[in-house]
C-alpha cells in the first residue's frame, strides 16, 4: 500500500524487517507525537504489519517465522520513528523472545540514545483461556 515504507534499504536498517508508516516523519516524529511500535514473529499475518496507519501503529517489527524480532530490529524502529523528546510506546506480547528483545532495545534506546520509551506487556489471550502463560496474541488486537 502507498502508506507503507520499509527500513531495510537504509544503512542502519540493513538486515532488519521493519515496516513503517510512510508519513511517520511528518505525522509523528516532527509533529512531536509518541510513536507506537509493536511486532513479533512472522506467520501471524496480518498481525503487526496489518495494523500500521493513522491512529494505529507507527512501526511494525517483524521477526522470522514464529520467532521474535531481534533487539537490533526493534532498536532500529525506535531510533527511526521516535521523536527524541516524547519517545515511543512499545506494545509487547507476553512471549519470552518478544519480552527479552523488546526489553533490551527499550533499555538501549533509553540509556544510549536518550529516547524515552514506555512498554506495555499484553498477556490476555482469548485463544487459550486456561494457559499458564498466555501470550497475548488475541488480547493485543483488542
Amino acid at each position: 500500500p502507498d502508506y507503507l515504507g520499509r527500513l531495510d534499504d537504509t544503512a542502519f536498517g540493513q538486515g532488519v524487517r521493519v515496516l513503517v508508516r510512510r508519513d511517520y516523519d511528518v505525522s509523528v516524529k516532527r509533529a512531536g507525537k509518541v510513536a507506537i511500535i509493536s511486532g513479533g514473529g512472522s506467520g501471524h499475518e496480518p498481525a503487526h504489519a496489518g495494523f500500521l496507519g493513522r491512529g494505529l501503529l507507527t512501526a511494525a517489527v517483524c521477526g522470522d517465522i514464529f520467532a521474535s524480532p531481534t533487539a537490533k530490529a526493534v532498536l532500529c524502529a525506535i531510533a527511526t520513528v521516535s521523536n527524541a523528546s516524547v519517545g515511543c510506546l512499545l506494545i509487547v506480547k507476553n512471549y519470552t523472545g518478544d519480552r527479552l528483545n523488546f526489553g533490551i532495545a527499550a533499555e538501549t534506546a533509553r540509556s544510549r540514545l536518550g529516547i524515552p520509551v514506555e512498554t506495555v506487556y499484553v498477556s490476555d489471550d482469548a485463544a487459550l483461556p486456561n494457559a499458564t502463560q498466555p501470550r497475548g496474541l488475541a488480547g493485543t488486537i483488542i
